[in-house]
């Protein structure tokens, strides 16, 4: 049985992700600004949308809700934190190191389905990813611009600009001016707060093979079939960060580290668990 849980489970919709030949690192993804999109353009813009990140931080995010929902039907018990005894001599007052025990942790997985509106979640546990997406990518997008007729409203709100374009003049001085003008009108707009058009967002930069990483590492550790060493050598490259393998006291190789590095939350990065849990509570990568 796993570590991980309560009582052992059987995962039969969720698997861990293979290395493909096609497989290329594409760096952090972080939407706070728009140029380092220059060269991750392609898939997030389809017609007159667009995405905040590129589509591999939807894929992730629909994966561990899938195994979310696949372990709240097994009735799983998660253990968050392991229950373990320390020597602790933190007070400079103390003079003598002190046996502390720290509880365990557990959570009960639950997704909340309040906070799913529009995913269709029977659809998230037996369809793929790409058949999923082909009907609910607009839950994520935004729309860009749309050409007004004689009969559009002009729309009141501060974030939109209404413009009257020459289209028979050149291209390049039509871009020019526009992109004066929008500069002014975000001038302009600055401080202000416009309540967001796509429905769920995701949070903080997204480094794909991190995530792809943590979520192997769990998937892995939850079949319980391979030790911690194969999960990190295998031929299949299911770890795809890089890793250092460290050395316990008579200095033997210690896998443990390294992938329970990647299940647990080290206060400034999100393990793998903290990921299943908040995505479980509605959100990726808060």
């Amino acid at each position: 049985m796993s570590n991980l849980t309560k009582k052992s489970v059987v995962l039969k919709h969720s698997r861990a992700i293979k290395k493909g030949i096609s497989n290329k690192n594409i760096g952090v993804l972080n939407s706070d600004k728009g140029l380092e999109f220059r060269y991750l353009n392609k898939g997030r813009f389809k017609n007159n949308e667009v995405l905040e990140k590129t589509i591999h931080a939807y894929r992730m995010w629909f994966l561990f809700l899938k195994l979310g929902l696949e372990l709240e039907e097994q009735n799983t018990t998660l253990i968050v934190k392991n229950k373990r005894v320390i020597w602790d001599r933190t007070n400079p007052k103390q003079k003598d190191w002190v046996r502390v025990i720290e509880k365990e942790i557990v959570k009960k997985i639950k997704v909340k389905r309040n906070k799913y509106k529009g995913w269709d979640l029977d659809e998230v546990l037996t369809k793929s990813f790409d058949d999923w997406w082909n009907t609910h990518s607009h839950l994520f997008s935004n729309e860009i611009c749309k050409v007004l007729d004689t009969n559009s409203e002009i729309s009141p709100d501060d974030r939109h600009l209404t413009l009257q374009i020459d289209t028979s003049l050149k291209l390049t001085d039509i871009l020019t001016n526009v992109r004066s003008i929008i500069l002014d009108k975000r001038k302009a707009n600055k401080g202000k707060v416009f309540d967001k058009k796509n429905m769920y967002s995701v949070k903080g930069s997204i480094h794909k093979d991190a995530l792809l990483s943590k979520y192997n590492a769990l998937i892995l550790k939850l079949e319980n079939n391979l030790s911690n060493q194969e999960i990190l050598e295998h031929k299949d490259g299911y770890i795809r960060k890089k890793y250092k393998i460290s050395r316990d006291y008579d200095y033997n190789k210690t896998y443990s580290r390294v992938v329970f590095g990647l299940l647990d939350s080290n206060g400034v990065n999100l393990g793998a668990k903290q990921l299943l849990l908040n995505v479980c509570d509605g959100h990726f990568m808060k």
